[in-house]
């Protein structure tokens, strides 16, 4: 049985990522596991393209932020949320992954392959 995860964000964390990314970076290079998760399911809302909104000044450092905190310890739920929202939102390449892929854990590897090589299944 697979276990359930509850997590929610408040107006607070879109607060803070509409701060910009000194702020965003500040809860997820931290040490609150539930903090970073729930500023990472905020950042889908602000990615996603069918909500409208505007990231642009910070976009490029917020995939590059979002590439750290994969090749950073974290806990799992955390990386894979990251691995998530560039799957779902962005392309390749990613070179801080590219450059760092060992030091992801193992049972990433496999989306971290599909990750690098997203761009490849496009004729």
């Amino acid at each position: 049985m697979e276990n359930f995860r509850h997590v929610e964000y408040t107006e607070n964390d879109r607060e803070i990522v509409r701060k910009g990314i000194t702020e965003i970076a500040r809860v997820l290079m931290g040490t609150d596991t539930e903090r970073k998760l729930s500023m990472l399911l905020c950042l889908d809302w602000f990615m996603d393209p069918y909500y409208g909104q505007d990231i642009s000044t910070f976009h490029d450092e917020l995939v590059d932020l979002l590439q750290t905190v994969i090749i950073s310890p974290n806990d799992d739920n955390v990386i894979e949320d990251a691995i998530s929202l560039l799957m779902d939102y962005e392309w390749p390449p990613f070179s801080i992954i590219e450059q760092n892929k060992d030091l992801i854990p193992n049972k990433f590897q496999d989306d971290i392959a599909y990750l690098l090589n997203m761009d490849s299944d496009i004729e």
